[in-house]
């Protein structure tokens, strides 16, 4: 009898006190889209919005990202489309009501990078800008993966360049592999080219013109800015050998320094000191003509992308009359608010197209025949199709590529 008091007992605690239902999704676990379903009918049985049923069986962005994220490597073409075309942000993606923490922060995060990018197109250097406003964007990214107790990004776990890295190649790198963010390169172009007599034009004449280093004074970022110096003093005269022994000297000291700080050894800094590190290094370089600021540009109809080029730190390389006078016509706008200056590039070049015309027999000959062309219009189309064309010009910030001007 009282055993079978105890079993009455213990089957009124069962129905009195039942427990309760186990309702946590790890979100680390990598789900394939056919569990998601499964599993949340499992922890709520009542029918998924149709929304969200989509999203779970279907998803376009999968179990891990969403579309689009992480976001490549701000390309200067890329930056230059986006601050032409403005596009809108992203819709959000389609997702659960709980849970999939990870995938909000990547949709948060590409919202957030939208939002810089469009910031940086209002500055003089829309690329440095962009590419700084990327590696925040990912490291707040980061930052907020690791805030919470689940598995980050597997791109969060390097720091500093090989974060970059790690996500410019989880995007997909750039065909050719050009500006893909070099590992603990500062924002400048590393290993610089050899010195050599059919580059040290460049050097010498588009050095005001080049960026300085981002970032904190590492080894990396003293080496360029020594360089820079270096080329300086050695381009008073124009010297191939002097130029030579800085970048020498230069990069054998960046591997001493580098070595010291224990920093992981770059690829060149392991071979031997001497002819075969400097080959490695040579070999690697990016831009060995040092050429990355010069551009052939169309400098009629000129729209605001190449405005913002022309107006920034700028240097003209083809000396050919009446190329000068046309481009300080442009230029004289630069002054004015971003608004007005294409409407005053059109005053301003209409003047100095009217102005060379009737001078014309003293200095300046026409050799175009474009004043001879009749009225205003076929005047200024002579001149946008033949000294307005293909100017050579030495500039720091990108313009837009051929063809793409508004």
């Amino acid at each position: 009898m009282a055993a079978l008091g105890l079993l009455l007992s213990l089957l009124g605690a069962a129905v009195v006190a039942p427990e309760p239902p186990q309702d946590v999704i790890q979100e680390s676990v990598d789900l394939q889209p056919p569990l998601i379903q499964q599993l949340l009918q499992e922890s709520d049985p009542g029918p998924l919005p149709d929304a969200a049923a989509a999203a779970a069986t279907a998803a376009p962005w999968g179990p891990r990202s969403v579309r689009g994220f992480p976001p490549p490597w701000p390309e200067a073409a890329a930056v230059t489309e986006h601050c032409r075309e403005r596009p809108p942000a992203p819709a959000a993606p389609a997702l659960p009501p709980s849970s999939f923490g990870h995938l909000r922060r990547q949709a948060a995060a590409l919202g957030a990078l939208g939002t810089r990018l469009d910031s940086c197109c209002d500055r003089a250097a829309p690329v440095p800008c962009a590419r700084r406003a990327w590696s925040a964007v990912l490291d707040a990214f980061c930052a907020e993966e690791f805030a919470v107790k689940t598995r980050p990004f597997h791109c969060c776990r390097p720091r500093g360049a090989q974060r970059r890295r790690c996500f410019a190649e989880a995007a997909g790198a750039p065909e050719g592999g050009a500006e893909v963010a070099p590992e603990r390169d500062a924002g400048v172009p590393f290993p610089p080219g050899e010195p050599t007599a059919s580059n040290v034009g460049n050097i010498c004449g588009l050095r005001g013109l080049r960026p300085g280093p981002e970032g904190p004074p590492a080894p990396i970022a003293r080496f360029h800015l020594r360089l820079e110096r270096d080329f300086g003093r050695c381009c008073r005269n124009g010297s191939v050998e002097c130029a030579h022994e800085a970048w020498r000297s230069g990069l054998e000291r960046l591997c001493r320094e580098e070595a010291a700080a224990g920093a992981r050894p770059r690829r060149c800094c392991g071979e031997a000191p001497g002819p075969a590190r400097l080959r490695c290094f040579a070999a690697s370089a990016p831009r060995p003509r040092y050429d990355r600021e010069l551009h052939n540009v169309s400098l009629g109809r000129a729209g605001p992308a190449l405005l913002r080029a022309l107006c920034g730190p700028a240097r003209l390389l083809s000396r050919r009359r009446p190329v000068p006078e046309l481009l300080g016509a442009i230029t004289s706008c630069c002054p004015r608010p971003p608004q007005e200056q294409r409407a005053c590039t059109e005053d301003q070049l209409a003047q100095a197209i009217t102005t060379l015309c009737s001078a014309r027999g003293g200095a300046w000959k026409d050799p175009e025949r474009c004043c001879a062309g009749g009225d205003a219009a076929a005047r200024r189309r002579c001149f946008d199709s033949t000294y307005l064309a293909g100017v050579r010009m030495g500039l720091a910030v990108p313009p837009p590529p051929q063809g793409h001007e508004e």
